[in-house]
């Protein structure tokens, strides 16, 4: 594969494409559960854009490489795996807390009859676990448009 091939190309703007669907599935998500857009917020989600544009960039250049085939559902399988391994590996490394003896300290300002709260590091799993749930939608979607428009035009052009 050459970097000028066409079909790369279009595979990364359908990649563009998956971080628009995931950020309006997030703005669904958080309307649903009624969130109110201020103006903290909405700079936050307009800033929150062109980040998930360009993560979805990254991670589809190793599923391009490794993509071999003209199946939509392995092609899912590839963009997914390398999509929800790069976020979780990089919040593991920057921001899970490794030390056994200052992972599970209680923060200073929580009573202590409190007994709900959450650790850092359970808070890094919980949006890993988030972040894997919401990644489905979009990856099915784009991968079946990129089969569509891509995978099915190099065999029509085969013939």
């Amino acid at each position: 594969m050459k970097l000028t091939d066409k079909q790369f190309w279009k595979f990364e703007a359908m990649m563009l494409l998956c971080g628009v669907i995931l950020l309006c599935q997030m703005l669904v998500v958080l309307l649903c559960n009624g969130a109110e857009f201020e103006s903290c917020n909405g700079a936050v989600l307009i800033l929150l854009f062109p980040a998930l544009c360009l993560y979805f960039v990254i991670s589809g250049i190793p599923t391009w490489l490794v993509y071999k085939g003209n199946s939509w559902l392995r092609l899912a399988g590839w963009l997914y795996l390398f999509s929800a391994v790069l976020l979780i590996v990089l919040l593991l490394i920057f921001f899970y807390d490794w030390n056994t003896v200052t992972a599970n300290i209680r923060p200073d300002n929580i009573p202590a009859d409190e007994g709900k709260y959450f650790t850092h590091n359970e808070f890094i799993i919980m949006i890993c676990a988030g972040w894997v749930v919401l990644l489905i939608i979009p990856v099915l979607i784009t991968s079946y448009l990129t089969n569509r428009w891509i995978v099915d035009n190099k065999n029509a052009l085969k013939n």
